[in-house]
């Protein structure tokens, strides 16, 4: 079970029952849990999605009534000989401005990858997700923004679905790897893994407690994906739409319905009553060559981009859900990694600083800046996860009147790295460093100070969650970024890792 898109008056569950069929869902206000309304439906034959559904009460349900905002309900979903499917809770969201709290807090996290070398559950992952749901609960976390790579197609490494040895374990006989299988074999390998990497009672909870809206990134079908050229490889376009489509069954089916022939890209809008977020897929449509030109998104994807931007100008504030941070490692880093070999050249290609991406990447951010230089007052938070890091940056735009744009990063959740590539992950965004835009002008960016004022605080290695908290006051906006991790003294306590204090 998960909850995904709330409204004011309604909510979009999302279940995986296989068999199908005839099944009941519960619903109860939170406060009055012995008064529940049974509705009953029936969610078909859904072996082609691996028997998910996801579904929008009330509108999918017949005889439903909508529901109240600013409310807290409780559901249940069970089969129709009464066994369990799953249960949680969600809040429905404000429908005016009046009725928005002064305080509120986004959840994010990024990078699911629970698994050790034996493929056994790791225990500070699965103790991270306890931390995660303590740490959100204790905030009152209205929404939860997963930032993308909620699942791992190819770590570890010895469990790959690309590793020729692991692949005869998991793989359709007679199919020596991925990239020989049909479409159908290719999403049943994928259906697969979802399965087994989703399949703890702590991520399922986490799924069912705070309301979720995903995105997809690489890992989800394989390393750096979209930016390699041999992904654009004709042997490799089955293998793509196999991924994508498990995708849409277990993610994005959540927030918005699955129609015939849609393939993406995996753009879409959220609210949380005044506040107003979009998220842009910036992985199924990037295009890479050899060349020194490349995309990270589809022409039409920043029309629609720039026209949500002007339609929430009288927002408070703005997130952009964008999974790879746009600002991690200055231009010149990774125009040295073209010359490393391995894995450091391969990444340095898929971040957002590589030349091939600076007209696209300039596109965005002066829509953004332009935008800002329009409607000073509005604060505008860019949200990512990747990079295995958690931080908070600074874009200082060169405009009058100065405007300023946050990017707020966590990673990972559950993908345990070795110490070594911690420390050095950790060191790539501490650099402060300038950023030219289209028109030749520059902007700072530059990590933001602790609470106490001591920068060092982050970047946050390590395993990590993270908070935003939005405090409204009239017209007035301030924010406060918070990463949380296990407590070492407390086992399953979150311990605050970085407070960024209000901004």
């Amino acid at each position: 079970m998960a909850v995904g898109r709330v409204s004011p008056r309604g909510v979009r569950l999302w279940m995986r029952s296989p068999g199908g069929g005839p099944h009941r869902l519960e619903l109860w206000l939170a406060a009055v849990p012995s008064e529940r309304v049974a509705y009953d439906f029936d969610m078909g034959d859904r072996s082609y999605s691996d028997h998910t559904h996801a579904f929008a009460f009330p509108d999918d349900i017949p005889g439903a009534r909508p529901l109240e905002p600013v409310t807290e309900y409780g559901f249940r979903l069970s089969r129709a000989d009464g066994m369990r499917v799953g249960e949680g809770r969600f809040e429905t969201l404000p429908s005016r401005r009046s009725q928005m709290p002064k305080r509120f807090c986004i959840g994010v996290a990024s990078c699911h990858q629970p698994f050790d070398e034996k493929g056994e559950m790791h225990e500070m992952g699965v103790r991270m997700l306890r931390v995660a749901r303590a740490a959100w609960e204790r905030c009152d976390v209205k929404q939860v923004l997963w930032v993308g790579d909620q699942l791992y197609a190819d770590f570890p490494e010895n469990q790959s679905l690309f590793d020729p040895e692991y692949f005869k374990t998991v793989g359709p006989p007679g199919r020596k790897s991925l990239l020989e299988c049909t479409h159908d074999e290719a999403l049943a390998v994928y259906h697969a893994r979802y399965r087994r990497n989703w399949g703890h009672p702590d991520w399922m909870a986490l799924q069912a407690r705070f309301p979720g809206y995903p995105i997809l990134d690489d890992h989800e079908v394989v390393d750096n994906y979209g930016s390699l050229p041999e992904h654009h490889e004709k042997k490799w376009r089955h293998l793509r739409d196999a991924a994508e489509a498990a995708y849409r069954h277990y993610q994005q089916s959540r927030v918005m319905p699955l129609t015939p022939g849609f393939e993406g890209p995996y753009d879409y809008s959220f609210e949380y009553g005044a506040a107003a977020g979009y998220v842009l897929d910036v992985r199924s449509e990037r295009r890479s060559t050899d060349g020194d030109h490349a995309r990270v998104f589809a022409p039409h994807q920043l029309q629609h981009f720039s026209t949500w931007l002007n339609a929430n100008a009288d927002a408070p504030v703005l997130f952009i859900v964008v999974s790879v941070p746009p600002f991690f490692m200055p231009a010149w880093l990774s125009r040295i990694a073209r010359y490393v070999p391995g894995s450091f050249r391969e990444d340095a290609h898929d971040r957002w600083m590589h030349p091939q991406y600076r007209a696209d990447r300039c596109r965005m951010l002066e829509l953004i800046k332009h935008h800002q230089q329009r409607h000073p007052r509005q604060k505008v938070v860019l949200v990512g996860g990747d990079v295995h890091v958690g931080y908070v940056a600074r874009c200082d735009w060169r405009t009058e009147p100065a405007t300023s744009l946050f990017q707020f990063v966590s990673s990972s959740i559950t993908h345990k790295m070795s110490s070594l590539d911690w420390h050095m992950a950790r060191h790539i965004p501490r650099t402060h460093f300038a950023l030219s835009d289209l028109d030749g002008k520059w902007a700072r960016i530059h990590l933001l100070g602790g609470s106490m004022s001591r920068v060092l605080e982050q970047p946050v290695g390590g395993l990590n969650v993270g908070t935003i908290e939005v405090e409204l006051d009239g017209d007035d906006v301030r924010l406060n970024f918070k990463l949380y991790g296990e407590d070492e003294h407390a086992p399953e306590e979150p311990k605050l890792l970085f407070e960024s204090g209000f901004q």
